[in-house]
């Protein structure tokens, strides 16, 4: 049985070497088509600078006879690269965790980000700079967001289908939150730049603190550092599930419908091995019968390997063997009372010859002095 045990735990060993040996080759293979779709992104927007550059050129030349680029049936200014709408790469791209930290840094940490879907943040960088938008969507894995107005660009989209403008991802870097505040001077409510969050625990007892913010939103407050007040977080919304005719309810799911005494089995012994593979190398737990079948084995092959030893012994192995058996079967030898005696007179003389010998030394001893 140790052998069936042993065999098993082999066949998990090389079943997870064989697994982590796949996921270092994806995870390679991620990684070079990766750095390909960088190169080709830069290569394009490097050709959209070249384009530009050459439109700005001929429109200052030519003026009124200048050729119009903005027709939408050719491709100028579209965007082909897909990792220039996902900087994750369909998460195949990785951020090293000391970039993420500085994108996210006024926000608070890459893992409790103090921004959520619906707040309203201005622009830092890029043609929109200083124009405030509403956020769509946040990626934490990258440390970006997506608006809902601003940043968006023209892209190819498949089977020869009109281009279709969708938003392009910004750094958390290159926006800051903005929330209106009232003036402590003048008492007027103005939109005030944030540049700094951190979080907080919750307020159970205020009043923006809902069960639908608990279940799907923020669990914890975002304080502004410097002005010392809660900013509360955008409404958050359940989401919506809609259920159609192939779905289970809950009502269903819950509903008991098979009862099974604990003295029969759930199912029937045929059904089992259905469920799972009967010869499977990765099988620990057998039937009795084969655990006993197994074992007699086991023993056969033992009682064989004995006598296969005993038909090769030599006649003085036979002869010690014979010994040791008949030694065995005496048992522990018993002292009598006689042999007692004998090793206490025995004894007792040698304890008179090394007491006079004592005495002998340290006469002589005392003459030579």
């Amino acid at each position: 049985m140790q052998k069936l045990l042993k065999r098993a735990q082999q066949a998990q060993r090389r079943a997870r070497r064989q697994l982590d040996v796949k996921n270092e080759g994806e995870e390679v293979g991620n990684r070079l088509r990766t750095r390909h779709s960088l190169r080709e992104a830069v290569e394009e927007a490097r050709q959209n600078v070249l384009d530009a550059r050459k439109a700005r050129k001929e429109d200052w030349e030519l003026g009124p006879i200048a050729p119009k680029r903005d027709l939408g049936f050719n491709s100028y200014g579209i965007a082909s690269s897909s990792i220039r709408l996902d900087w994750s790469n369909d998460g195949r791209a990785r951020v090293r965790p000391e970039i993420l930290e500085k994108r996210c840094a006024w926000a608070g940490e890459p893992a409790k980000l103090n921004l959520a879907p619906g707040d309203r943040v201005v622009l830092l960088d890029g043609p929109d700079r200083g124009k405030i938008d509403r956020i769509e969507e946040i990626n934490e894995s990258t440390g970006t967001v997506l608006l809902e107005k601003r940043h968006r660009v023209l892209s190819q989209s498949m089977l020869d289908q009109p281009p279709q403008s969708k938003a392009v991802p910004i750094s958390l870097s290159a926006v800051r939150l903005v929330y209106p505040i009232p003036d402590p001077a003048t008492g007027v409510v103005r939109d005030t730049i944030i540049n700094q969050l951190k979080h907080v625990r919750a307020n159970m007892k205020s009043p923006n603190m809902t069960y639908e913010r608990w279940e799907y939103g923020k669990k914890w407050d975002r304080v502004a550092l410097g002005l010392n007040m809660v900013i509360p977080w955008p409404k958050t919304e359940p989401p919506e599930v809609h259920t159609t005719e192939a779905d289970t309810i809950r009502t269903e799911v819950e509903h008991r419908t098979f009862y099974h005494r604990l003295l029969t089995p759930p199912m029937p012994e045929v059904v089992i091995d259905e469920l799972r593979n009967k010869y499977s190398r990765f099988r620990t737990r057998h039937e009795p019968w084969y655990i006993e079948k197994i074992s007699r084995y086991e023993a056969n092959s033992k009682h064989g390997q004995k006598d296969a030893l005993r038909d090769m012994q030599t006649p003085l192995e036979e002869l010690r063997e014979k010994q040791r058996e008949l030694k065995a079967s005496k048992g522990e030898p018993v002292l009598s009372e006689d042999m007692l005696e004998k090793i206490g007179q025995l004894m007792a003389k040698k304890e008179g010859q090394a007491s006079s010998q004592a005495g002998a030394s340290a006469v002589t001893a005392k003459s030579t002095s």
